[in-house]
This record gives structure tokens, C-alpha cells and sequence, in this order.
């Protein structure tokens, strides 16, 4: 009789298997739209929209906690908006529906089919009034991974599309790509296509994690002995690094190598805007990116009352990495705020080469030898940078003197905006 049962247990335990790999095998991919501390979605509603990319089952979900974060602060500065997540989460050892539960997020729709760009262009246009987009994922230098295997959303493959899209984003709305090498291609071309302020790497992004100084730190720059179990720093009140409000994403300060190949010829320590279109909308540019800043989770909750010298801070916290060497920050701070008043601009924040960028574009440029058979894009390993020199850096510091310019003529908007609903 205990054979019989053994045998029993040992047929039931392969029959699941079994299933298990059928029911794998006709897996098409789904994902879920739902709502950070609200019930009832309104499409008429201003919305920010946090769209979480696959984590390709091999992941954790940091991702989606970095999401999370950024949800709050969006709360906290406009509680009558609402922030949508859109998302696949695909994490390790966990199914969809758990992720969006353990963090709360109230799920208004689920559409079992594989998110794909299309799916994604669908999803956005139902909204009136998109104030936000935010991604946060794996990328390549070419397409956002939002689903199951190959999908991805390539921007330059829906220019009729997000034509029309830009209709439905309000003024001083923005785009953050938080994923690694998307400054190259798909931030500029979404700004061109959408005209909008659209921030990207240009190199990888990390995880970073709030310490008790203040200051976030990546993976590899990490003191154990400085963790803290909550964050008393970057919102208006203090929250549990468990519920997913200690993580963000910012660029590595090293240049890109992994994936696609190494891209030792340079790279830029900090996500770059790219305003990609005739600015002829009263600083449409700047206002854009000041507004960013305001939801970052970062040393300040910044809100629109906020000093110039908070928003400063902030803003040098979006500009200069951290490192294990505690002085690496002060000097990149102390080196931007030295050429913004030399007004030469002139500062190096990357080590190696730091490519040159403006608001359309880098000097560089990826070159793939090696295309695959099967499937989109080059294969992998395959790519290089092409990349000028650039003895004299001038990026950070011109790029801080737009957050500062953005941060006043955003002040001025909203008080010309506040006084017009009075009258």
C-alpha cells in the first residue's frame, strides 16, 4: 500500500509538471491596468501614467517599486489626479496579479493578450489628459520591453500614431524613460514625434536605494551599515522601504556594457532631456523639466512653493552620482555650481568621455555589424559607440541652468494660471 502511494504521489507530481509546461506553452502574455490610491478610473481625470516594463521572469520587482515611489510623490504634489499603472511585471517566482496586490495597486482591467506596442498606443489614447508618462525597465538602444519575449515598443515605428497621442497631453507634460541607452534613439525621437520634454540614459540605469545620509546610492556603491528600514526623507511623511518607497532608477556613471556591446567611446552619468522641436511655447522646454523634478523622489519633497535653493538641491541630485567615496558627490555639486558662475559651463561629471549633447541629440552614434536571422535588431554583443572627444564638457552645467530657468517660468505660469481661475 505505501508503494502504491509513492507511486501515486510520483504520477501526480509529473502530471503537473506536464501541465504545467502546456499551459506555458500557450502563454500569450497579459497585463493590467490599475490605480495607486484610487478605485475609480476617469478618463477625463489629468492622469500619470507609470508604465512598468517585463521583467522577463528572470527579475525581481524593482521595477515596479521604483514605480511606486514615483507614484507617491505624484500623489502628494496633485491628489486630485490620478496615476495609472500600466504594466506586465512578469517578476521571478511571481505572478502578475500578486505584484499589483503586494504594492496595492488597484486593478481596473486585465486584458489577457501580450502587451505590445500597439496595445500601448491603444491604452494611452483612451485618456484626455495625460500630465506624466514614466517608464521603467529593460530597454534597448532602439525599443522599450513592455512584454512577453519580443515585445517591444520601437517609437519610430509609430510616428502617424503618436502624432495624433500628443493631442491628449496637457501643458508642461513630460516623458521619463528610466531604462538603460534610451537617450540614443528613443527619447529624442519621442519628443520629436510627440513634442514634449522626453528625459533618457546613455548608459545603463541602475537601482538605487536611500541610505541614512540622505543620499541614494547604487547596488555596487552600497553601505550595509547605512540602510534604513524607512524614508523620512523623500515624501511628506515617512514610509516603509517594504512598500516599495526606498528604490528608484538612475544612470550608471560608468559607460554602457552589457547586452549590446561596450560602449567605451562615452557616455553621460545622468538622464538627458531632449526637447526635440521648435520651442516657440513660452519655455514649453524647461517648464517641462522643472515639473520632473518636482515628482522625483529624491533629498527634498519638492512642491511649487519650494525654495530655489530646494529645487537646486534636487536638481543636483538628478545631475551628480553617488560612489562609496562620499566625496564624489560634493565634487561633482561643487564643480557644476563653480562653471555655472564662471558661465563657461565647463565641467566634467563622467568619467571618460562625456558626449556631447544638446536638446536634439548626442554626437553619437550605434553601429551593429552583426544582424540576427530571425526576429528585430542586431544581435547581441555586436554593437559599438561612434563618439567625438570632448576635452571641455558643458552638458551638466547647461542642463542645470535649464532646470533653473524651467523652475522660475513654472512658478510664474502657475501663479498667471491661479489668478486667471480667480477672476
Amino acid at each position: 500500500m505505501k508503494n502504491l502511494f509513492v507511486l501515486c504521489l510520483l504520477l501526480l507530481l509529473s502530471l503537473q509538471t506536464t501541465m504545467a509546461s502546456v499551459i506555458g506553452a500557450f502563454y500569450h502574455g497579459q497585463y493590467r491596468i490599475g490605480l495607486f490610491k484610487d478605485s475609480y478610473l476617469d478618463l477625463d481625470k489629468p492622469t500619470h501614467v507609470i508604465v512598468i516594463g517585463s521583467a522577463v521572469k528572470e527579475d525581481s520587482d524593482q521595477f515596479f517599486q521604483s514605480g511606486v515611489s514615483k507614484a507617491q510623490r505624484y500623489k502628494e504634489l496633485w491628489p486630485n489626479e490620478q496615476v495609472v499603472f500600466m504594466s506586465s511585471p512578469e517578476v521571478k517566482d511571481t505572478d502578475d496579479e500578486s505584484v499589483f496586490n503586494k504594492f496595492n495597486i488597484v486593478v481596473t482591467k486585465v486584458v489577457k493578450e501580450n502587451f505590445t506596442g500597439d496595445k500601448l498606443i491603444n491604452e494611452l489614447m483612451q485618456f484626455n489628459k495625460i500630465a506624466s508618462l514614466d517608464f521603467y525597465g529593460h530597454s534597448s538602444p532602439w525599443s522599450l520591453k513592455i512584454g512577453k519575449r519580443d515585445s517591444a515598443f520601437d517609437p519610430a515605428a509609430y510616428p502617424k500614431s503618436l502624432k495624433k497621442l500628443k493631442t491628449k497631453f496637457t501643458p508642461n507634460a513630460y516623458i521619463s524613460l528610466n531604462a538603460c541607452s534610451t537617450g540614443f534613439m528613443i527619447a529624442p525621437t519621442m519628443s520629436r514625434l510627440l513634442e514634449l520634454p522626453v528625459s533618457g540614459s546613455l548608459t545603463s540605469s541602475m537601482f538605487e536605494r536611500i541610505e541614512s545620509d540622505g543620499l541614494w546610492y547604487k547596488e555596487y556603491d552600497w553601505t550595509e551599515g547605512n540602510y534604513v528600514e524607512v524614508n523620512n526623507k523623500s515624501y511628506e511623511e515617512s514610509l516603509s522601504c517594504s512598500l516599495g518607497f526606498c528604490w528608484r532608477m538612475k544612470p550608471s556613471r560608468f559607460d554602457y556594457a552589457s547586452y549590446w556591446g561596450v560602449f567605451k567611446e562615452g557616455g553621460l552619468s545622468f538622464y538627458k532631456f531632449f526637447c526635440n522641436f521648435d520651442d516657440n511655447r513660452d519655455n514649453h522646454c524647461e517648464k517641462g523639466m522643472a515639473k520632473s523634478l518636482l515628482s522625483f523622489p529624491s533629498v527634498h519633497p519638492l512642491t511649487e512653493n519650494s525654495s530655489v535653493e530646494e529645487f537646486k538641491d534636487v536638481a543636483f541630485d538628478w545631475l551628480c552620482s553617488t560612489a562609496k567615496d562620499k566625496k564624489y558627490f560634493n565634487h561633482c555639486v561643487d564643480g557644476i555650481t563653480a562653471a555655472l558662475n564662471r558661465g563657461d559651463f565647463v565641467f566634467q561629471t563622467h568619467p571618460g568621455n562625456e558626449l556631447i549633447c544638446d536638446f536634439k541629440s548626442c554626437k553619437a552614434k550605434i553601429v551593429c555589424k552583426d544582424k540576427v536571422i530571425f526576429g528585430s535588431g542586431p544581435k547581441g554583443g555586436s554593437c559599438k559607440l561612434e563618439a567625438e572627444q570632448n576635452p571641455s564638457p558643458t552638458t551638466a552645467a547647461k542642463e542645470l541652468q535649464s532646470f533653473l530657468k524651467g523652475f522660475k517660468s513654472l512658478k510664474q505660469w502657475l501663479f498667471l494660471n491661479h489668478f486667471k481661475g480667480r477672476t
